[in-house]
């Protein structure tokens, strides 16, 4: 399969940058919906459908507005899906402890892409209801876990802003304590904002949180919207446990062992 895959990237690679024909293209990692190669300083992502123009698009737009780089389209093959961007720096912080102020950075970073014009991007994003009962389909994990689950379901939020909708730690880049990226917006939607909080309160904790939330400089009706964040963040521990354990990706698997501490058994 990966190999099906590197052949259409390569193919891309010799369709719009033919002076990197021949370089090696070597996989970078995958996820449920894409993989991700670099070749000759590029990054390749190939991704399942024709989605990566309307995805080129809403980097444009969020690149002129956030304060942390984000991907910077080089070239879009919508045809074989392909999208392709000069490697950022750094590396991402999956399994590391984030350098000193990354967590204002990334409340400020969050609260530059929640203001932007929904109406701006509707037209390269979905718009997505997050609805928490539909976290559960499919979900899997400890019975005890998914019993909590079942029993504190919160209702939808009514507010939509553009959120990036998979800002774990895997997707924010690192070099030297200074955060340098933020990558992979192919579940970028309007939707809830709760759903940008969930992840980093999954893979760096509460305390961290706290501190987003506080450069983030507010979020509307805060109780409501912490049920949610921790909602989501639990549904999203036990996505990466499973999926850690079903591909062999051990970093996810430890990294959600790590999160159920704070999300299932510290102070709620």
């Amino acid at each position: 399969m990966v190999d099906a895959v590197r052949q259409r990237a390569r193919a891309s690679l010799r369709r719009y940058a033919p002076e990197l024909a021949d370089i090696a293209v070597d996989e970078l990692g995958h996820g449920l919906d894409n993989t991700a190669f670099v070749a000759g300083g590029l990054i390749l992502r190939a991704a399942d459908g024709r989605t990566v123009g309307r995805e080129a698009r809403l980097l444009q737009v969020v690149a002129s507005r956030v304060s942390i780089a984000v991907p910077a389209p080089r070239f879009v093959d919508e045809e074989a899906g392909v999208l392709a961007y000069p490697v950022l720096p750094g590396r991402p912080l999956l399994g590391r402890t984030p350098g000193p102020g990354a967590a204002l950075r990334l409340g400020r970073f969050l609260r530059e892409l929640h203001d932007t014009d929904p109406a701006g991007v509707a037209d390269v994003v979905p718009i997505e209801e997050a609805d928490p009962r539909e976290w559960l389909d499919d979900l899997e994990g400890p019975s005890d876990l998914l019993a909590v689950l079942r029993n504190s379901v919160p209702p939808p939020a009514r507010q939509r802003v553009l959120v990036h909708a998979d800002l774990g730690a895997e997707h924010v880049l690192e070099r030297n304590g200074w955060l340098t990226g933020v990558i992979d917006w192919s579940d970028a939607a309007i939707s809830d904002p709760a759903l940008d909080f969930a992840r980093l309160y999954r893979d760096f904790g509460p305390a961290f949180l706290t501190t987003v939330l506080e450069a983030y400089g507010g979020i509307d009706d805060p109780e409501a919207a912490m049920v949610r964040i921790e909602f989501f963040a639990r549904c999203a521990a036990l996505e990466d446990l499973a999926y850690g354990r079903d591909h062999g990706r051990s970093e996810y698997a430890h990294a959600a062992d790590r999160a159920l501490v704070w999300l299932f058994h510290g102070p709620s």
